[in-house]
């Protein structure tokens, strides 16, 4: 009897490792279709697209989204797949690091639309697009809240995402974002640009009030 519950035990504990392999195996499958599905809803849904092909000399390799333009016509909805895609649980959330430019100008982009990009998740934990380096917001519906969301969580852009758990508060600023336009903004304030630049000062930002400011990016040589 003893010899029979011991194998019954081996065999149980095989199985539940065979099983968990076998899942994890799946959801990675079910993650990648998502990723491509997600990825290229997005580009379908831009005016301009850009990739950055990982070997250009081999179409098999794959490629990844570096430029997105997009047109009066795009809304709110329109981008949920770009919020899913930068998710910190999703596994291919890295793929999305090589877009570094996203151009709204002359759109219906709003305070609101801000959490597509940054914010913090169901968990407490803060999201953002990693690579992005320019956002093109010029003529555009956002306020001085769409700026400050890039350096400190706004609950009432998200009432149902809990407060930013204490030991990730470091990560949420989005030090990445090197310059943003909101020429023609008319809710952006000087006050509001002057707080971004305080809490991101590698950040280049052009306004009605300052159509042309100086590049100070870590290792801008003027040229």
């Amino acid at each position: 009897m003893i010899e029979m519950m011991v194998t019954i035990t081996i065999i149980l504990m095989l199985a539940a490792l065979l099983l968990g392999s076998m899942g994890g195996k799946v959801r990675g499958s079910r993650d990648r279709v998502n990723y491509l599905q997600w990825r290229d809803d997005m580009v379908s849904a831009a005016q301009f697209h850009k990739w950055n092909y990982l070997k250009p000399s081999d179409p098999q390799a794959g490629r990844q989204i570096a430029e997105l333009e997009f047109d009066a016509s795009i809304r709110d909805k329109d981008l949920h797949n770009l919020w899913e895609l930068i998710q910190p649980h999703f596994i291919f959330n890295y793929k999305m690091n090589d877009l570094d430019l996203m151009n709204f100008n002359d759109s219906y982009f709003a305070d609101h639309w801000m959490t597509n990009i940054i914010g913090v998740d169901r968990t407490g934990y803060p999201y953002r697009l990693q690579g992005l380096q320019k956002l093109e917001l010029e003529n555009c519906k956002v306020s001085d809240n769409a700026l400050k969301v890039l350096y400190q969580p706004m609950p009432y852009l998200q009432p149902k995402a809990p407060p930013i758990q204490a030991d990730m508060a470091f990560m949420y600023p989005m030090t990445n974002l090197l310059e943003i336009n909101v020429f023609g903004c008319k809710k952006v304030t000087k006050q509001g640009i002057a707080d971004l630049k305080k809490a991101m000062p590698q950040i280049r930002v052009i306004s009605t009030f300052d159509h042309n400011p100086p590049y100070h990016w870590p290792g801008w040589t003027g040229q």
